[in-house]
């Protein structure tokens, strides 16, 4: 039950989030323990404890969420321990300052953060000179390697942590790939057989039935039974050949949905959920919707780091709709929208991704119109195309 209070991604650094729990409490208790109960007493205790809220928030959030803010709160921090420092009888508040250290990778990069770390020291220098600069310097140096080290620390487990996410992200689009070119290519293949069935083997049993209909009234008497029997065969293969022509090419009338939900289903801690069918009747249509949905699909786990997806549809007499929703995140440049024939290649290109415009291209045959639309829960992407009989 205690760990469900416990932010997921906290779950992992939870010795270190303890460690400067421990650290602040220590350093807490030393500066207040000589201290008699009055104005002063209460006044760093305030300050303490208005650090440690702070920092309880800053770890307990992700990086992405109120950047603003939380810089905001970091700047609070950094007042209340030079604030600390300056009024610290027994020289350990600097201390805190390797807390702010290890706050400062999650919102600004490794220039950034050196240059705060220095701006930090300059200030926490200028209040510990007293006319000696050798014992001042060497003072906030110290301190200054110490946030330096617990910078870098921070900095080396976020980036652990990224290379994490970003590889499970390459793996699941390699899965998808994958998937796809294992549906295309067994979609190619039937199709190949069945045309050589068709067009080779069909041709020469329909010959083959041709010739032995003629040799039937050609030949003596005592030969036509055997002839007879023989054209029989050729035309009862003949049959057989049809009809395994005529399944191998119905198996190209697949689900579109069961096809989706496979290749979700088969992604890492992916889920799919339909919320309406869409009924297609052309069977090239239906392919390039499959394409472009598994695109949909791949460019979600790799541009938006989604993993849940949502299906709808609708149709009005021959105009369709479908949705395909994901919880991912949408970057700016992502956020476009494109339609057949509204502006030129160049322009395209500026305003879409390539995964948009292969969709776009796919679906050019049916009066295809494709959009990314950003939503409050992720995006979804949103095809209308013109659905008529093969």
């Amino acid at each position: 039950m205690l760990k469900s209070f416990i932010p997921e991604h906290l779950h992992k650094d939870w010795l270190l989030h303890f460690s400067g729990f421990l650290t602040w409490s220590v350093i807490c208790f030393l500066s207040l323990n000589n201290l008699t109960i009055g104005p002063e007493f209460f006044l760093k205790l305030l300050a303490f404890l208005s650090f440690y809220m702070s920092f309880a928030w800053i770890i307990s959030s992700k990086s992405d969420v109120f950047p603003r803010r939380d810089k905001f709160i970091l700047l609070c921090q950094v007042i209340l321990v030079l604030v600390l420092v300056n009024y610290d009888n027994y020289d350990i508040s600097p201390i805190l300052l390797v807390l702010i250290a290890t706050q400062l990778p999650s919102r600004f990069s490794r220039r950034q953060g050196m240059y705060i770390m220095i701006g930090i020291t300059a200030a926490h220098f200028f209040l510990k000179y007293d006319g000696h600069i050798l014992n001042a310097l060497f003072h906030v140096i110290i301190y200054l390697m110490l946030q330096i080290f617990g910078f870098s620390a921070i900095e080396s487990n976020l980036r652990e942590v990224k290379a994490k996410e970003e590889l499970s992200a390459i793996n699941q689009e390699l899965l998808a790939a994958r998937f796809m070119l294992k549906e295309s290519s067994q979609r190619k293949e039937r199709l190949r057989i069945s045309r050589d069935l068709h067009d080779v083997i069909g041709h020469q049993l329909t010959a083959l039935a041709l010739n032995l209909e003629v040799s039937r009234h050609k030949v003596p008497d005592e030969f036509k039974p055997l002839l007879a029997q023989n054209l029989a065969h050729a035309k009862n293969l003949l049959s057989d050949v049809r009809e395994v022509v005529k399944e191998m090419r119905s198996e190209e009338q697949f689900n579109l949905v069961d096809k989706l939900a496979s290749l979700i289903e088969q992604l890492p801690e992916c889920q799919f959920k339909v919320e309406s069918s869409p009924e297609i009747n052309a069977l090239s249509l239906k392919q390039q919707l499959m394409f472009c949905l598994q695109e949909g699909v791949s460019n979600a786990i790799r541009h938006g780091k989604a993993n849940q997806f949502t299906l709808s549809a609708e149709k009005k007499d021959k105009q369709l709709s479908l949705y395909l929703s994901d919880n991912g995140v949408v970057k700016p440049t992502e956020q476009s929208t494109t339609q057949s024939g509204s502006s030129s290649e160049n322009k395209l290109e500026q305003q879409l991704g390539s995964g948009l415009i292969g969709m776009q291209e796919r679906l050019a045959d049916f009066q295809g119109i494709v959009e990314l639309i950003p939503t409050s829960t992720g995006c979804t992407l949103k095809i209308q195309v013109e659905d008529t009989y093969d």
